[in-house]
């Protein structure tokens, strides 16, 4: 499977999908009453009891950040030079750069898994098939997916291990997150657990209401302050793949730039969703000043290497010449 454009217009994305839920996590069994507990376990059971439709995102806020108080959590640092993938739903050619990017305020209507309603977040993945998990896609569907590319370094919380998966789309996620849950020191399982949870709760329009902790989650974390963004394995996905929630301030700030925009059809999906069948049908490699994309009016094709340029080449006279 290609990380960039697709070649003559087709690509395939093959990993094996099927319904995963990570495994919900309990306090240790101790014959101590609740209250002498460890602070770290107490908060913990207390969060999971919650009933979420009754606590505000601030309220869960203040609960995040005594569980999070001095606890040892994983921050990683992006280089320059990183490729970053965004999906997008679209049956029209979005016409600006800020189309693709992360959206207007006014725009966001619904909270999300790491933002409120009206505070926008650009969410974006590691690797180029997570976004037509991510988004849903069926047979027929128009998406467009963005690569963009670090320009200077980004500094990502992780919640510990599953940043040590691998993000191969062929790979068990269930079996691929256990096994890196492990390799934790002890004392840190149970919370890196708790966290990637809340971070890959299915969630739908009858339950939004999870999204609260999720939120709360990043607000605690002080995403365009004290961190870039997020990291974190695809809900959609039943490998670990990589996503990441970036705070739109690394956009503000050039942190991150727009390598090509590629529009796509999707013509066929499986029965069990196990494979993809796309068709490039148009790419933009810049946008001008003004913010408009320059669409080429063609199919994308595979790049050999990143950062390559193309010329006209001719043996003539038994010489070869190039342009």
């Amino acid at each position: 499977m290609p990380n960039g454009p697709t070649q003559g217009g087709v690509s395939k994305v093959h990993p094996r999908v099927r319904t995963w839920l990570v495994p919900a996590c309990h306090p240790m069994k101790t014959d101590f009453p609740a209250s002498e507990l460890p602070p770290i376990k107490r908060r913990l059971a207390s969060l999971r009891h919650l009933d979420l439709r009754r606590h505000s995102i601030d309220e869960l806020v203040e609960r995040v950040h005594e569980l999070l108080e001095g606890q040892p959590l994983r921050c990683l640092t992006l280089a320059p030079g990183r490729l970053l993938y965004r999906g997008i739903l679209c049956e029209a050619l979005p016409a600006r750069l800020a189309d693709v990017s992360y959206p207007p305020a006014e725009r966001v209507h619904h909270d999300q898994r790491a933002n409120r309603a009206g505070a926008p977040m650009f969410y974006c993945s590691a690797t180029w098939h997570p976004p037509f998990f991510e988004a849903h896609v069926q047979p027929g569907d128009g998406i467009v997916i963005s690569r963009w590319q670090t320009q200077q370094p980004l500094r990502i919380l992780s919640f510990g291990y599953a940043d040590n998966c691998a993000d191969d789309p062929h790979s068990d996620r269930e079996k691929a997150l256990r096994y890196a849950l492990a390799q934790l020191p002890a004392e840190t399982r149970e919370l890196a657990a708790f966290l990637t949870r809340t971070f890959t709760r299915n969630v739908a329009d009858d339950n939004r209401h999870h999204y609260r902790l999720s939120i709360a989650v990043a607000e605690a974390c002080q995403l365009g302050q004290a961190f870039d963004g997020l990291l974190y394995p695809s809900a959609a996905m039943a490998s670990p793949a990589h996503n990441l929630a970036l705070h739109p301030s690394c956009l503000d700030a050039g942190k991150l730039t727009l390598d090509y925009v590629e529009h796509l059809r999707v013509h066929h999906v499986s029965p069990d969703t196990d494979v993809l069948d796309v068709r490039s049908l148009n790419i933009a490699r810049t946008a001008g000043p003004d913010g408009r994309l320059h669409w080429q009016g063609r199919p994308g094709n595979w790049v050999l290497r990143e950062g390559s340029t193309a010329t006209d080449c001719w043996l003539q006279n038994g010489e070869w010449r190039c342009n």
